[in-house]
């Protein structure tokens, strides 16, 4: 007996964005499924351990929240599961970001999901779409029991690689005007460190030069984020970097395979010449590696540099961005960034949003419709909560009440605790 299920809204994708998707679309009465091919909700978050948000916070002195709404929902219930498990901390680029603990926060994205109503299906693969006069009617999936599909009046693609786009022959764009994307890292999780010693990104570096110097083999960064949590011996390594070329899976693979190499020469490299390190334990790689950038939406409007550079607002905002661009186009150097006026934010607009071919298809987090600079500004995961929460309520809005309206979307958002 085929499987078949109705929903108002469906979201492909349980990150940062596509949870906050789910959670904004139920919360506005819309009756909401979210898949996920994982175990667990939290993408880069969870699977790739990166560990630190950044983006809930403008960049530089006197920062400003820019993102609340479900990403603030789910920061409270991970302090009410464990006060320890969320640090707001000034990072080394000296911008607030909060570090957290991968853990919590997988329990906390189940525990609000719950809370909102959201039918969730994890280990679940959307396989293809159906599509009927420009509109996206349904979603092939498989589990290990077979197939079934998933019938919605709107979809939300948070897959973070335009996954739903693609299998509906949309237009999608991979990388800047060059063709490349920014750098893929895979982070790891090192216990039984003295966090009172400098773990800056310049005693990393000192570090891993002296490495190669005495013939580590397999270090890519000389210097890169080591993110501790106040009152832990555990911290998040992020220094294990490739460059994606495509997402088939022989790339895929070669990918996990070379920076799982590079992992284990790390962690030699850091025992033995960062003090700090000598008595530490690799507790947890990845599990997956974290991408920065693959494939996004073409949207009926494309947020550019000029809108980020200037903080630019507008009256179909559905979401804040307060990040700058941060541009890893290296897997053997730090990222470059572009400064903006500290405390200062901009508005993403709803045509970002909307894909420009699908008319019921919206993207969220890090795939929105965006240049390849104001890209880089808008990927970071506290942003993606913010697009994540827009499109949820946007979907729900179109699917009950057959448009998109940008002042009943904008009215709801405002309801549920949303800056915009």
């Amino acid at each position: 007996m085929k499987r078949e299920y109705q929903f108002d809204v469906a979201v492909a994708g349980a990150g940062t964005a596509g949870t906050a998707a789910a959670v904004g679309a139920a919360l506005a009465g819309a009756k909401t499924v979210l898949i996920e091919r994982s175990p667990y909700p939290g993408g880069e978050a969870t699977h790739s351990g990166v560990a630190a948000f950044c983006g809930f916070y403008t960049c530089g002195g006197d920062p400003v929240k820019a993102v609340a709404g479900v990403g603030e929902m789910i920061l409270k219930e991970m302090e009410e599961l464990d006060p320890s498990s969320i640090n707001y901390i000034v990072s080394a680029t000296g911008n607030k970001n909060i570090n957290f603990h991968p853990e919590y926060l997988k329990c906390a994205m189940d525990n609000v999901l719950e809370k909102a109503g959201v039918t969730c299906l994890l280990h679940t693969r959307v396989t293809g779409v159906k599509m009927q006069n420009g509109q996206m009617t349904a979603l092939e999936c498989t589990d290990d029991e077979g197939t079934f599909s998933i019938q919605a009046k709107t979809f939300v693609d948070a897959t973070g690689d335009a996954a739903l786009a693609h299998l509906a022959g949309a237009e999608t764009i991979w990388g800047g005007e060059d063709g490349t994307v920014q750098a893929a890292t895979l982070p790891f999780r090192l216990s039984g460190v003295d966090t009172s010693c400098d773990l800056s990104p310049a005693a990393v570096e000192k570090a891993v030069i002296k490495a190669k110097e005495e013939g580590i083999p397999n270090l890519s960064k000389e210097k890169g984020f080591i993110l501790k949590r106040e009152g832990s011996d555990q911290v998040a390594v992020l220094l294990p970097s490739v460059m994606p070329k495509s997402l088939d899976c022989r790339e895929m693979t070669a990918m996990e395979q070379e920076t799982r190499k590079q992992v284990l020469s790390y962690v030699k490299a850091l025992k033995k010449y960062l003090p700090g390190m000598e008595n530490s334990e690799l507790s947890v790689i990845g599990p997956s590696i974290g991408f920065r950038e693959t494939r996004r939406i073409k949207g009926r409007k494309v947020l550019t540099a000029d809108d980020v550079l200037s903080r630019k607002k507008c009256e179909d905002g559905v979401a804040r961005g307060g990040w700058k661009p941060e541009i890893h186009k290296s897997a053997d150097k730090m990222a470059t960034y572009i400064d903006v006026k500290e405390g200062s934010w901009f508005d993403i607009p709803l045509g970002a949003l909307q894909c420009e071919s699908v008319e019921n298809l919206y993207g969220a987090g890090r795939m929105i419709s965006a240049d390849e600079a104001a890209f880089a500004a808008v990927r970071v995961m506290g942003t993606c909560f913010a697009t994540g929460h827009g499109a949820g309520v946007v979907a729900a809005v179109q699917a009950l009440q057959g448009e998109a309206d940008i002042r009943k979307i904008r009215e709801e958002l405002v309801k549920q605790g949303a800056l915009i």
